[in-house]
């Protein structure tokens, strides 16, 4: 059985069942919110027993990849039409893991927060390097700041 303190934001997980893959993106008390490694396929929001019972950190299994026949919209694909609210923080991307979808941003102020690749367009996302000056909106979850709307800007913005 998998422990939510096995995994954190940014690590990939594996369903035991269909071998597909994928980035655990956020937990809270309830639910996870996994990220597909496949661009195909939509986010997907799971009970945490089932999270527990189903996966397994991908470190721990090689089973080859799988392809998934389920279709539908997922709660968080429809959530995220919803855009985050708050302050703009403008930063510079400080790390981009980009095999696994994450990265952290650097605000002016200082602070390092976390960002998904869920939480910005694939083509933002495929665009942005290490350095590079951005603008975003920090939000506060269950497992802490998490930076959404992550947008490249020119330093002079």
């Amino acid at each position: 059985m998998l422990s939510l303190e096995e995994v954190e934001p940014g690590s990939l997980v594996t369903h035991r069942n269909t071998g597909l893959r994928y980035t655990m993106v956020d937990a809270g008390d309830d639910e996870v919110l996994l990220s597909p490694e496949s661009a195909e396929m939509q986010d997907l929001v799971v009970p945490v027993k089932l999270f527990r019972e189903e996966f397994v950190s991908s470190d721990r299994f090689n089973m080859g990849r799988g392809r998934s026949k389920k279709g539908g919209r997922s709660r968080r694909a429809s959530a995220q039409s919803a855009a985050p609210t708050g302050p703009k923080v403008k930063g510079k991307i400080k790390k981009l893991v980009r095999e696994r979808g994450f990265g952290f941003v650097r605000g002016d102020d200082g602070r390092e927060v976390f960002f998904h690749r869920s939480g910005l367009g694939q083509s933002d996302y495929d665009s942005l390097g290490e350095g590079d000056v951005v603008e975003y909106v920090v939000q506060e979850g269950p497992r802490g700041a998490r930076a959404e709307n992550v947008r490249a800007i020119s330093e002079s913005d």
